[in-house]
C-alpha cells in the first residue's frame, strides 16, 4: 500500500443479503422488507440496512485491498442517501496516510450509488500484514 493508492469496485445489494443480514443482527424493520413500510417512511421502496452495504469494506480489506492478514482497527461511516433493493454500489478506497514507521494506514471509503449520488463515506484505520 501507498499513499494515493486507490482500489474500486462495485456491488449489487440483493435481497439475500438483506435478508442474511437481518438473521445475523436481528434488524427486521419493516422498511428492509415491506415496500409499503419504506414508503411509509418518505423512501421509493424497501431499503438495505446501512450496514449492509458498509459491511462490504471489511470484505474488501480482508481479500482485496490489501488482503488476507488486514486488522480492522477503526471506521467511521456517514449514511448520506438510502440504499435500495438490487442497487448497484462503487466502492472505492483511497491510502490517505500511513503512521511514521508502522504499518499502519487511514484509508477513505466510500460508496456511490448508480445515480452517481453518495451513499457511504467515511475513514478506515487498517494494519496490514
Amino acid at each position: 500500500m501507498h499513499i494515493g493508492e486507490i482500489y474500486s469496485e462495485k456491488l449489487i445489494i440483493k435481497s439475500e443479503l438483506i435478508q442474511k443480514f437481518a438473521d445475523f443482527s436481528g434488524d427486521y424493520n419493516p422498511i428492509h422488507f415491506e415496500d409499503e413500510a419504506a414508503i411509509k417512511r418518505g423512501f421509493k421502496g424497501r431499503i438495505a440496512h446501512g450496514m449492509v452495504a458498509a459491511s462490504h469494506f471489511s470484505k474488501i480489506f480482508a481479500n482485496e485491498f490489501p488482503g488476507p492478514g488486514t486488522i480492522y482497527l477503526n471506521q467511521t461511516l456517514t449514511f448520506h442517501a438510502p440504499v435500495y433493493v438490487n442497487e448497484e454500489l462503487s466502492y472505492e478506497l483511497e491510502v490517505l496516510s500511513q503512521k511514521e514507521g508502522k504499518p499502519i494506514f487511514t484509508v477513505k471509503t466510500i460508496a456511490m450509488g448508480s445515480d452517481g449520488k453518495l451513499r457511504i463515506s467515511g475513514e478506515a484505520i487498517i494494519k496490514i500484514p
